[in-house]
Formats: C-alpha cells, sequence, structure tokens
C-alpha cells in the first residue's frame, strides 16, 4: 500500500537544466554569448531557478540584457 499524499510515483519529475557557469567580471553587456546562454528562444531571460544565479547576479545579468539590447548587440526578441 502507498501513502496517496505524498508519493507522485512516475508522473512528476522536476525538471533538470544546464546551470551556466559565469565569473562576476564576465557578466558584462559586451559579451553577447554568455547573455545569450541565460536567455530563451523567444528573448527572455531565465529564471534564477534555471541559471543557478544569485539574487544579485540575477540582477547584473538584467542590467547587462537590457544595455546590450539598447546598444543593439542583443535583439529584443531572438
Amino acid at each position: 500500500m502507498y501513502n496517496e499524499r505524498n508519493d507522485r510515483g512516475d508522473r512528476f519529475d522536476a525538471p533538470t537544466y544546464e546551470r551556466v557557469k559565469v565569473k562576476d567580471e564576465d557578466l558584462d553587456y559586451k559579451n553577447v554569448d554568455i547573455l545569450k546562454k541565460c536567455m530563451g528562444g523567444q528573448g527572455q531571460m531565465f529564471s534564477r531557478r534555471r541559471t543557478a544565479f544569485t539574487a544579485q547576479r540575477q540582477r547584473m545579468l538584467k542590467k547587462a540584457i537590457k544595455r546590450a539590447r539598447h546598444l543593439g548587440l542583443l535583439p529584443f526578441v531572438l
């Protein structure tokens, strides 16, 4: 007999993502290749869970992506 409340069985597996490994000094608007690794197919920034960034690094990423978009280095929609 199984516990219906806590047992999810095989129907739920948490998604696993590839973590983005970036140094703080590399997280800059000029590094377009690194910024593209942190963005999805439609130009959306990945969540903290997916990038494994701290809140501070996620804010740095957001600022770098916005700067790169306004300078024309990154498109608004990929």
